[in-house]
């Protein structure tokens, strides 16, 4: 994962910009840049007998395991994986040491802090009280930066608003933030950042979702929660901050996650709509590059079961995620209880949008989370194991394979309901109306709601997606389950059903 490190130039448009002086300068323009060399924030303070009482520590960090990453974000270090006086290149990359075996990541530790589990290096003493003499943070007043993110929609080819990003601004040490509302606006108040010139970086991290990359090639990538610098602006640009995640970005990672957080956006306001329940956890979502696109997306849920304790997590991660074998025994070590609850892979050459199948294929895995939610970790964990175990879904002969035809359909058919309801497209539709033939049933969600009733086999209609949802309960472990379910709620319509899923095969 290419962390901390590129975006796109921004369109930032400014109304007015004044500095304070004897006189008020009205046409003052106000120009985004990227500073060539920084101030390091680490120089020696001027008096030099105040670190005989340092406040804090900069340290160089080497992690070895996820483990340690969260231990370090806990005590509210905030880490980069590049120095925090780095200069980036013309391109705004940065940077980044990373092995299979662990990543150097620099951070800020209050003194004090025991750093003896960790492989850390001291840099130097800091002396960076929290409050001035007064008591307070500062006595300037508090700036107020607003702005608005949005992101390219490849499959209507149109900038969205993006909710849920995290957007950051720092200097030096500290920090402030904002997250994205419904309609990509942001809103960051702070009195502690005084300098003229800020740093500006989404992270995609929010109260209900996490995104992670995993790069086979620096397995230590996956350890963060995906960060990207947008370069050093202007603090008086920050007023009217306009962030066009655009098809001029050439960041594949970036353009994923952001796939990935807008699908989860969208696929919740249908859920809303239709009375699906989704997981109330926090998702841990990770984005895998340079992964079979088609093969290998998985909804494990492992975090949200709180079910770590998997029986073969290397032959999980080499079944389900398509791990190579002589990595994964690697990455199981670095990544502790750590799994995720999705996993999407995406390949790098889609690098200034990403692919439309990426949010179609994000709408079938969270049509699985949103099962989930309704029949928790028992259910669930079989089902995971069983797919795990054979490589893929299997045969109709195995153990627990009627959860896998009975999930499966629902979660391929519900995936093009929900882009049917987001895009309003007929093609959608059409995919439930003439589904791919394979032993889990594709479609027959579709056929039990419509009432078009074209096709000599099928005359049911009228059960809706709300009634379908709640049939798949924690009982229901195969498609005679819930064909007893549906004869029972509809009994005028008995013989009709039986018809239906004798054309699928059950």
């Amino acid at each position: 994962m290419e962390r901390s490190i590129f975006i796109l130039i921004i369109s930032v448009f400014i109304s007015s910009c004044t500095k304070s002086s004897d006189v008020n300068i009205t046409d003052n323009s106000c120009t985004v840049e990227i500073v060539s060399k920084l101030r390091n924030p680490y120089t020696q303070t001027s008096e030099p007998s105040l670190l005989a009482h340092p406040t804090h520590q900069y340290v160089k960090f080497k992690i070895y395991t996820i483990d340690q990453y969260r231990y370090l974000e806990a005590l509210g270090v905030f880490l980069l994986d590049h120095p925090f006086d780095a200069v980036p290149d013309k391109d705004l990359n940065y940077p980044a040491t990373r092995t299979h075996q662990y990543g150097i990541y620099y951070g800020v530790v209050p003194a004090g802090v025991n750093l003896k589990s960790m492989d850390a290096e001291l840099i130097s003493n800091l002396y960076m009280p929290e409050k001035g003499p007064t008591g307070k943070i500062s006595d300037e007043a508090a700036k107020e930066f607003d702005g608005t993110i949005t992101f390219f929609d490849p499959i209507d080819s149109v900038q969205v608003p993006l909710e849920g990003a995290k957007i950051i601004i720092r200097e030096g040490t500290k920090t402030a933030f904002g997250i994205s509302s419904k309609d990509g606006k942001f809103h960051i108040s702070t009195s502690t950042l005084l300098s003229d010139t800020l740093e500006v970086l989404i992270k995609f991290d929010n109260d209900y979702l996490e995104i992670h990359t995993l790069d086979l090639a620096s397995l230590s990538a996956v350890f963060g929660t995906n960060i990207y610098s947008l370069g050093y602006k202007k603090t008086c640009a920050l007023t009217n901050l306009n962030i066009e995640i655009g098809r001029q970005m050439n960041n594949a990672a970036l353009h994923h996650s952001c796939a990935a957080l807008y699908s989860l956006n969208k696929f919740k306001e249908f859920a809303k709509h239709y009375n699906f329940l989704m997981p109330d956890k926090k998702f841990l979502l990770w984005i895998g590059r340079e992964a079979p696109i088609s093969t290998s997306y998985a909804t494990p849920m492992l975090r949200n079961m709180s079910q770590q304790n998997i029986s073969n997590p290397q032959l999980l991660l080499t079944n389900l995620l398509n791990v190579p074998a002589d990595v994964a025994g690697i990455l199981a070590g670095i990544i502790k209880d750590q799994l995720p609850d999705i996993y999407a892979p995406y390949y790098a050459r889609y690098s200034t949008a990403a692919r439309a199948s990426f949010i179609e294929t994000m709408f079938h895995e969270l049509g699985h989370a949103s099962q989930y939610a309704q029949v928790g970790p028992s259910y669930w964990l079989p089902y995971v194991e069983l797919i795990y175990n054979n490589g893929g879904y299997g045969d109709p002969t195995l153990p627990n394979s009627g959860i896998v035809g009975l999930s499966e359909a629902w979660a391929e058919d519900i995936s093009n309901i929900c882009a049917y309801y987001v895009y309003h497209k007929q093609k959608y539709l059409d995919l439930n109306e003439e589904p791919f033939e394979d032993w889990i049933p594709y479609g027959i969600y579709h056929d039990l709601n419509d009432g078009a009733n074209n096709e000599d086999f099928d005359a049911v209609s009228g059960f809706s997606f709300t009634q379908l949802y709640s049939f798949l309960t924690t009982d229901t472990r195969s498609l005679a389950a819930l064909k007893a379910k549906l004869k029972n709620a509809g009994p005028a319509q008995q013989h009709a059903i039986d018809t239906l899923f004798s054309h699928y095969g059950y």
